[in-house]
């Protein structure tokens, strides 16, 4: 006989994240899981982000769920503020270590010192995101901030559009050279399986 009300759990997620969630079929799996997704624009204000993040994590306290925080350290501390508030994090420091899996990060970290990731929100939106705030469309501008990166990889999810060509586009415009690889949700998985 099955219990009549199980306590739900909540995943706080940034937006990125929900392609993997869907592929995962996790709600299929755990009924009493629910989601809330933040969009990844967020991320251009950490303040906002945090002030989001802390608006959901109370909601959700209020209706007595129990909550994972499904995000890198996008905001100064993150792991501490969780902490801070009985939230469970998944472990990560971003969240394309967490879409290859710590040790595929790392590997792409010691190939090539200076690389700039890219998942598909970023690309679509890079000019919102990168160009227009950083105006990037200076020269000297795009010096100043990508001296240091060799290349971009591109951190493809099974559901994304042909972003190829954007991706290209993108790295002919900074001037790096472009790699793609594809996300592998099995750490990811491992990890929320654990929280849940």
């Amino acid at each position: 006989m099955t219990t009549k009300t199980a306590k739900r759990t909540r995943i706080v997620a940034c937006g990125v994240f929900k392609p993997a969630i869907e592929h995962l079929r996790l709600a299929n799996r755990y009924p009493n899981l629910r989601f809330t997704y933040l969009p990844p624009v967020l991320h251009i204000t950490p303040q906002k982000l945090e002030q989001h993040l802390l608006r959901r994590i109370t909601a959700a306290q209020r209706k007595d769920e129990r909550i994972i925080c499904l995000y890198g350290e996008c905001i100064p501390d993150l792991s501490n503020v969780c902490q801070y508030q009985g939230v469970m994090k998944v472990p990560g420091h971003s969240c394309y270590e967490m879409l290859l899996g710590n040790e595929r990060f790392e590997q792409f970290i010691d190939e090539t010192a200076g690389t700039y990731f890219l998942e598909k929100d970023l690309i679509i939106n890079f000019r919102e995101y990168c160009i227009e705030p950083l105006e990037l469309d200076d020269e000297e501008m795009r010096d100043c901030y990508f001296q240091h990166y060799r290349k971009l990889l591109y951190v493809r999810q099974p559901t994304d559009p042909d972003l190829i060509s954007q991706a290209h586009d993108l790295a002919d415009f900074l001037e790096l050279s472009l790699s793609v690889s594809d996300a592998d949700y099995s750490h990811l998985e491992k990890s929320l399986i654990r929280l849940i």
